[in-house]
């Protein structure tokens, strides 16, 4: 916008003020009225604001005075574009500046270079209290002076076209990361980042371009997929994929089975290794692992479906374990253990060398062994002197004990609850 249209606006505006102002009364002002009240000139321009409220009428002037640097701006980048168009030809479309003028004056006011605009820049202020004619009542006219040279103007120009620039760069740096995701964190960062860009840009061309790459994030959820590596009893190896590529996610799934125990989810290299205990399954059973990943606006869930059929040639503790302390009327004290195994091979096989430690309470072992034949329920207990009494209670307790058949010589780690009672026969 020249200079020599905004004198012309300022001098229509200056007629019809006049021309209200001469049915009212000024009753007060700040001081003698300055000559540079309704001008303008090169190194400087006036703005004035009229309310019933002196502050408001203040606001107004600096959202005026913001909204003509803006549109100062807006004018010589349009006319500066639309003449030079052809050099700024990228890929057949035509700069954007030269076609959404109107657009840019709005992208433009929220540039921080703009919004630290504040009267406290202002060269000097003045401004007139006038008492209606038709009823009598009050209003403000405030004015104000505000430096805005050729330099500043250029100045502002060359910010925002650097600011806009490096908005539109940080939208192709987000747009080519999609390709190289590593993490799905990285979706989100990708996201936060497209936020800002699709607020900012003021024309067509940019924000579709924009909202295209934010969709092209948002729909990365719903594409990354679980794929198997490796699975064996008790272990399940896994990858997850986007687009063909191998990804890692920092946040951990949920794990649920209705019938495996222990389940634990590892990293491995970019893969990862899932374990659990299936030794209380039944081929009979259900048998699986539900992994679930919680995405914004989407899950992924794959259940790891496990077969132990052709594993069930092995033997279980099982149940609670009943520990029975008795202390004799001579003072001793003996504990009756007892707890179930369960079998799942038809021939003979022996257990030894079972023992457990109760935390704080006492260790109880036996070594020697017992035979049992056939599957099922067995009943394994044996007796054992305690050197002082335990508490009552219960709780859970890990041990061990030795298995032996024809096919199998191993030590079975289990975790069963206890509960211990206590039985005085000196209070009979």
């Amino acid at each position: 916008m020249r200079y020599g249209k905004i004198l012309f606006l300022l001098a229509a505006v200056a007629l019809l003020s006049d021309g209200l102002q001469a049915k009212d009364k000024l009753v007060e002002r700040s001081g003698k009225r300055p000559d540079w009240v309704m001008n303008s000139s090169s190194g400087w321009f006036s703005v004035f604001a009229q309310s019933d409220d002196l502050n408001d009428a203040r606001d107004r002037c600096l959202s005026d005075i913001r909204q003509y640097i803006v549109s100062s701006i807006a004018a010589n980048i349009t006319s500066t574009e639309v003449s030079t168009s052809e050099s700024h030809n990228t890929n057949g479309i035509e700069d954007i500046y030269s076609a959404y003028s109107s657009e840019l004056k709005t992208a433009a006011a929220k540039m921080p270079f703009i919004t630290d605009i504040s009267l406290s820049n202002a060269l000097d202020t003045y401004w007139e209290k006038y008492r209606r004619k038709s009823d009598r009542t009050y209003y403000y006219i405030y004015y104000v002076q505000y430096p805005f040279t050729r330099l500043e103007r250029n100045r502002l120009i060359r910010d925002f076209k650097e600011y806009d620039s490096r908005m539109y760069g940080t939208l192709k740096e987000v747009e080519e990361a999609y390709s190289t995701l590593t993490d799905v964190s990285e979706i989100d960062k990708g996201i936060s980042a497209l936020a800002p860009l699709l607020e900012y840009f003021f024309d067509d061309v940019r924000k579709s371009e924009a909202e295209s790459v934010m969709r092209l994030y948002r729909s990365a959820y719903s594409k990354i997929s679980l794929v198997p590596e490796s699975k064996e009893p008790g272990r399940f190896v896994y990858r997850l994929v986007l687009d063909g590529r191998t990804v890692t996610c920092s946040r951990p799934p949920a794990l649920r089975s209705e019938t495996a125990v222990s389940l634990e989810l590892r990293p491995s290299g970019s893969s990862y290794e899932l374990t659990y205990d299936y030794s209380l399954c039944l081929p009979t059973d259900d048998n699986y692992v539900l992994i679930s990943y919680s995405f914004p606006g989407k899950t992924l869930r794959h259940r790891h479906q496990f077969d132990v059929s052709g594993l069930n040639e092995r033997i279980v503790p099982t149940g609670i374990i009943g520990i029975d302390v008795v202390i004799d009327t001579d003072s001793t004290v003996t504990a009756d253990v007892s707890f179930y195994l369960r079998s799942g091979i038809d021939s003979q096989f022996e257990i030894s060398d079972v023992h457990f430690t109760l935390p704080g309470i006492t260790d109880f072992s036996r070594t020697d062994k017992s035979v049992y034949e056939g599957e099922g329920r067995h009943l394994l207990q044996f007796r054992q002197s305690l050197s002082r009494i335990p508490e009552a209670g219960r709780g859970m307790v890990t041990g061990e004990m030795d298995v032996k058949s024809d096919n199998m010589d191993r030590t079975i780690t289990f975790t069963l609850p206890y509960n211990l009672t206590i039985h005085n026969k000196n209070n009979n």
